[in-house]
């Protein structure tokens, strides 16, 4: 019996050193994925307290690690939007896609769409956000540069309509008038 317990802990020991090297490789898993995505990504607390963040929330904000872990995210987001959005997040508990402006470190303003999901403990309390962000800045420069073509566009279109009845008009005045050369012309004889 003695024995049989033992060979029953051994099995029990070898499940749970198993378990844990499982976890160990999932936690290296998901840091190494959170380190790697090229989406900017960080972690708040359900008052705003940002608690981690990636390589590219620290590229596209301009803030080392240690300069805003455990600052309030309204630093980098207009207090008043960023109250809402996390408001709302923690009701509807994921967000997408919504248009805010990121203040970067040196004072640049970067229009970003952004994502949020609640992340929640084992009982299903919500202890923080996850706030992912993409930049727009190249999407609202091609919609500013689309919006100068189609108005150039529209000033060419206006050009060429006014141009193309005048031309109309000057073919109206010239067959009148040879009209009126012919009419003139055929009471000479």
């Amino acid at each position: 019996m003695k024995k049989e317990k033992k060979n029953e802990c051994l099995v029990l020991r070898k499940k749970v050193a198993t378990l844990i090297e499982d976890l160990t490789s999932l936690e290296s898993y998901i840091l190494d994925l959170f380190t790697f995505s090229p989406l900017p990504i960080c972690f708040i607390s359900p008052i705003g307290v940002i608690l981690e963040f990636n390589p590219a929330f620290e590229k596209i904000s301009g803030y080392k690690f240690y300069e805003i872990i455990g600052e309030g995210i309204k630093k980098i987001f207009d207090e008043k939007e960023i109250n809402k959005l996390i408001q709302e997040a923690m009701t509807k508990k994921e967000i997408w896609a919504k248009e805010m402006v990121l203040f970067a470190k040196e004072k640049r303003e970067i229009p970003v769409s952004v994502f949020t999901k609640a992340r929640k403990d084992e009982k299903g309390k919500i202890v923080g956000l996850f706030i992912g962000v993409f930049d727009l800045t190249e999407i609202k420069k091609t919609e500013r540069e689309l919006e100068e073509k189609v108005e150039d566009l529209e000033k060419f279109r206006k050009i060429a309509v006014g141009r193309e009845l005048k031309m109309m008009e000057l073919k109206e005045e010239i067959e009148r008038l040879r009209a009126e050369i012919k009419g003139e012309a055929s009471q000479e004889y």
